[in-house]
């Protein structure tokens, strides 16, 4: 995984911050008494997410560090980035209203979502009176808003400054063609994903619970996995190799070889940011990881009791399903209904995590690992005729239940600065917002045993026909 490599880049690139960039103006007056260093809070390798890139200057043979920049050459790459969770992180709106709350420390959580100290407007030194919630800030006189509304950018892990403060491109194999300075690192590549998605910080304050455990949920569940994936990483799966030419101005460099590179598009669980990012889900690379196997339905008399059982199983996820965010799960319904569309009576299963607040702590965990099987038996009373009934199953892997998003939508003071018009799309995020997407869907007749199976391409316009619903019509 080339952690080691990493966390020893990381040192020594947190070591530049702290020198501060040679082009950065003196040091600012004294922090005020009892403030605490950054540096003496946070440990800079095991708790890399509390510190920002330090400032890059930009490459030589660029002209920047944007993603705009890297995308005059690297057109393909830069196209799929656009679409990602990446590219979009700053403008999450779930995030937005996240970090409005009073006890959120919305420095460390931006650390994640614009990871380069080019992106923010003020450099954090110290924490007075080693409060979290307190950060002693100055200027960034070297603040770029344009980059900061790439989110995690190309430069979060692809750009770094060498010894002398000059900034360099990180790839993953060896380039005599690049008209800029390249270092061949590999494994800080394949491992630089843990710095955000595998956080280890429980209990920095009451409620923060955004510490996620993937890295060891894959580890833990690489037995499970088929022989050939078992040295699997995160890039293995959400960043699938491809094969083509890295630039695309052919007319500017005609004999570049082709490559093995990856896909940018960092595809997930399938809830997107936004409703129109639906559109090139597929295209992305999305499959559901949810395995559904809905069992013969018995015990089919008016007036008794349908009985069928339902498996669940984690086909194409290492780590749990669900991961990363506490507040995701499963939900799964089973649903009688008459030839009109009726529900006449319905099972609900929730697979996730649950977790009580104010001091957060995590009460109860039935996510499915690597190749787990949840066989859940299911009762549904019948009515005294069978004709036109039929057996409803949806699965949805849901981002937001409808009472968290209420609460969202109620969020105040969201900051206009980081997110235009943030405030409209928080109190309005039915119509911009995906909760929640179709991961598997199946009618089934009871008389004839006819099923119809959606396909994958009806999940998603399902799912982006949620768009603008009120919250009490949604099933989750």
């Amino acid at each position: 995984m080339g952690l080691r490599t990493y966390l020893s880049g990381l040192l020594l690139l947190t070591g530049f911050a702290l020198a501060g960039c040679r082009s950065e103006p003196s040091p600012p007056d004294a922090p005020p008494p009892g403030a605490v260093p950054l540096t003496e809070r946070f440990d800079p390798v095991e708790q890399p997410y509390a510190f920002v890139l330090p400032n890059l200057k930009p490459v030589a043979g660029v002209g920047g560090v944007r993603a705009e920049d890297c995308g005059k050459c690297h057109k393909d790459l830069y196209r799929e980035w656009q679409s990602s969770t990446h590219a979009n992180a700053l403008r999450d709106i779930q995030f937005q209203a996240e970090i409005t709350k009073k006890d959120s420390p919305k420095w460390l959580c931006l650390n994640c979502h614009i990871p380069v100290q080019n992106q923010r407007s003020y450099i954090v030194t110290h924490l007075a009176d080693d409060d979290i919630l307190r950060p002693v800030t100055r200027p960034n006189p070297l603040f770029d808003p344009r980059m900061q509304k790439e989110g995690v950018t190309c430069a979060s892990c692809h750009v770094r400054r060498d010894e002398t403060g000059e900034s360099y491109v990180i790839g993953p194999f060896e380039n005599r063609y690049a008209p800029h300075p390249v270092r061949t690192d590999p494994d800080f590549l394949r491992s630089i994903c843990q710095r955000c998605h595998n956080p280890q910080g429980e209990g920095l304050t009451r409620n923060l619970v955004c510490w996620f455990e993937t890295q060891q949920e894959l580890e833990a569940g690489r037995s499970a996995l088929p022989p050939d994936l078992r040295a699997a990483d995160c890039v293995t799966c959400h960043m699938p190799e491809t094969h083509r030419q890295l630039v695309d101005s052919v007319e500017v460099f005609p004999n570049l070889p082709l490559r093995t590179s990856h896909r940018h598009t960092f595809v997930g669980g399938g809830v997107p940011k936004w409703y129109a990012l639906y559109d090139s889900l597929l295209a992305r690379g999305y499959a559901p990881a949810l395995g559904v196997e809905v069992g013969p339905v018995r015990g089919l008399r008016p007036g008794g009791e349908a009985r069928v059982e339902i498996h669940l199983t984690n086909r194409n996820a290492g780590h749990h399903l669900t991961t990363g965010d506490p507040e995701r799960f499963i939900l799964v319904v089973a649903a009688l209904r008459n030839a009109a569309g009726d529900t006449l009576a319905q099972a609900r299963l929730r697979i996730g995590q649950t977790w009580m607040w104010n001091p957060a702590r995590k009460v109860a965990d039935n996510r499915l690992a690597q190749g787990d099987t949840l066989s859940w038996p299911v009762t549904l009373p019948l009515p005294e005729t069978l004709d036109g009934l039929r057996l409803d199953v949806a699965a949805y892997h849901v981002r937001l239940n409808t009472n968290n998003a209420r609460y969202l939508m109620q969020a105040e003071g969201v900051d206009e600065r980081l997110f235009p018009g943030g405030a409209q799309y928080v109190s309005h995020a039915v119509d911009y917002y995906p909760f929640a997407s179709f991961v598997y869907k199946e009618e089934r007749d009871l008389r004839s045993g006819a099923r119809r199976v959606y396909t994958l391409e009806e999940l998603i316009a399902l799912s982006k026909a949620e768009q603008g619903k009120p919250l009490e019509a949604r099933a989750y």
